[in-house]
């Protein structure tokens, strides 16, 4: 059976053709620093939510704006709201006098409520709720194909499915995909819906880990180049930290704090899922199989990765990070950063204490032993030399 509008996914002859036009290109692994070809809003867009709920004992009170850019994530314990906030926003959910704004969208104030398919919002779950009667061809166009006449289709199925590598399994069922290969038709299909909006709602809690590594690199990718703002709903930190740009806080049915990612990283809420930074950094090029990056005017070298870039995320976690009045030259660890120590913090287990950095005006942690800070004597405005035992790349 043809779906009406896919007779030119289902023309092998015209395959190469349609495959030269993309704007976006596939790669065997995919690139998330390829240069982003739609372009996102030069200013963007607010999502403004007030909503009061009560639920027996839980209760959920928001009254706030989030400046939407970018991933930006809604963190938190379970049961501290981010489900129901998101239900909300995507119109699942009707509350009585809650209100719901996207930029100059009203989606709902007092009487006035826009449906959820009017809502120019992707949605993606954590089952992919495929239709199982349809191949993976008829539910990628499922929504493409019942959209408006006045709906702009910035995205079409061919960029779609080279974003995702999705041409091996166009004409397969979804009974015969793997988790991680549903969830990418999932993307998919929201993607083609052409939304202002997408939402994430624990895309990957359903995923074994290796399906989870699998998947990441397509989400990053996304964000990186299709220009759409995506709200992502997780409890796993090492996803969020992978992913966004920003964060969210929430913490017994209100948002604790929200703000750019590497600074709500230093808060103390987030010691107990694994405190951790998050730092910026150039690349030099390699030698000896050695990636060399620079920080400001300091540099670092880490095991080249099989794909360059111009620029990497890394992630640092406080406990792969010691500290020492000078710098150390008979170690095994090659990488000595100088820093200032900026603050100290109570960490999870009593023996141990967060020590807040500054390295050439990016935050660091360490996490350090009571002890350990006062044998060195370790003050406020300290400058003391990092040992960066770990890095791991984005």
């Amino acid at each position: 059976m043809t779906v009406p509008g896919t007779q030119h996914l289902n023309n092998q002859a015209t395959t190469s053709s349609w495959w030269q036009r993309l704007s976006w290109t596939s790669s065997a692994k995919p690139n998330t620093q390829t240069r982003r070809t739609a372009p996102a809003s030069k200013e963007p867009k607010a999502l403004t939510v007030a909503l009061q709920l009560q639920r027996g004992a839980f209760r959920l009170q928001l009254n706030d704006s989030l400046p939407l850019q970018g991933v930006t994530a809604l963190f938190g314990r379970s049961g501290c709201g981010k489900t129901t906030l998101l239900r909300a926003i995507a119109g699942l959910d009707r509350h009585p006098n809650a209100t719901v704004a996207f930029g100059e969208h009203n989606w709902q104030q007092g009487r006035h409520f826009v449906l959820v398919h009017q809502r120019r919002i992707g949605m993606v779950f954590q089952e992919s709720s495929l239709l199982p009667h349809l191949s993976v061809q008829q539910n990628l166009l499922y929504g493409f194909n019942r959209l408006g006449k006045d709906c702009e289709r910035r995205l079409v199925p061919e960029q779609v499915i080279a974003l995702l590598e999705l041409e091996p399994l166009l004409h397969q069922q979804p009974e015969q995909l793997s988790g991680g290969q549903r969830q990418r038709i999932a993307l998919g299909r929201a993607l083609l819906r052409q939304p202002q909006l997408l939402l994430l709602d624990e895309p990957l809690a359903s995923l074994d880990q290796q399906s989870r590594n699998d998947i990441l690199p397509y989400l990053q990718r996304i964000a990186s180049q299709s220009g759409i703002p995506m709200i992502l709903v997780s409890h796993q930190l090492d996803d969020v930290v992978k992913l966004a740009d920003q964060l969210v806080l929430m913490q017994d049915g209100c948002i604790h704090s929200q703000g750019p990612l590497q600074q709500q990283l230093l808060q103390p809420e987030l010691a107990a899922s694994g405190a951790l930074s998050l730092l910026h950094a150039k690349s030099l090029g390699s030698k000896d199989h050695l990636l060399q990056l620079r920080i400001g005017q300091q540099q670092l070298q880490l095991p080249a990765p099989k794909h360059s870039q111009p620029s990497y995320r890394l992630r640092i976690q406080a406990r792969d990070v010691a500290l020492s009045s000078k710098p150390i030259t008979d170690s095994s660890v090659s990488n000595q950063l100088q820093v200032r120590i900026t603050g100290f913090h109570p960490a999870p287990h009593p023996a141990e204490t967060l020590v807040q950095l500054q390295l050439e005006g990016q935050p660091l942690q360490a996490l350090l032993t009571q002890q350990s800070v006062q044998r060195l004597g370790l003050q406020i405005g300290q400058l003391v030399y990092a040992q960066v035992k770990a890095v791991a790349l984005d």
